[in-house]
């Protein structure tokens, strides 16, 4: 008994904590979205060799299945299609790859969309595309305020 009141005292019982703790193995996962639906508000561009126009809000939806779809609006709609991964060099970076427009094949192109820091939103949108009568559009896209959507309320 006496000897178990000796291991048992405070000090002792800290130093078994650090002593397993160091022992132990250690697991760390990061944050990995699974899906996403998200609007904003703030400024950017479209443009092109033609044109270029002020963007005012976006929409992004990353769907379960690897799918996104992109919609900015300015004095025009653009939507794209294609289909999205997490960056392995960035937990907060999505890539993006365009394999369409209205029509699928209308476009192709990549680009990337920055997360907010909880991954509930996004602040940055870049995506490069090429329609298929060759003209090169760029979209970039900086978020003033972007929340989640959530429906039903």
């Amino acid at each position: 008994m006496c000897t178990l009141k000796r291991i048992l005292r405070p000090y002792n019982a800290l130093l078994i904590l650090l002593f397993t703790g160091f022992l132990a193995p250690v697991s760390v996962q990061s944050q990995q979205i699974e899906s996403l639906t998200a609007t904003a508000k703030g400024h950017g561009t479209i443009s092109s060799a033609v044109d270029k126009q002020e963007i005012t809000s976006a929409l992004v939806v990353l769907r379960q299945n690897g799918t996104v779809l992109i919609a900015v609006t300015a004095d025009l709609l653009l939507e794209a299609e294609g289909t999205w991964k997490a960056s392995a060099s960035s937990s907060d970076e999505i890539l993006v790859k365009i394999t369409g427009g209205v029509v699928k094949g209308e476009m192709t192109g990549s680009g990337k969309l920055l997360l907010t820091s909880d991954g509930k939103s996004f602040r940055q949108l870049a995506v490069n595309v090429k329609t298929v009568d060759g003209l090169e559009i760029t979209v970039t896209f900086e978020a003033d305020d972007s929340e989640p959507l959530e429906w039903g309320k």
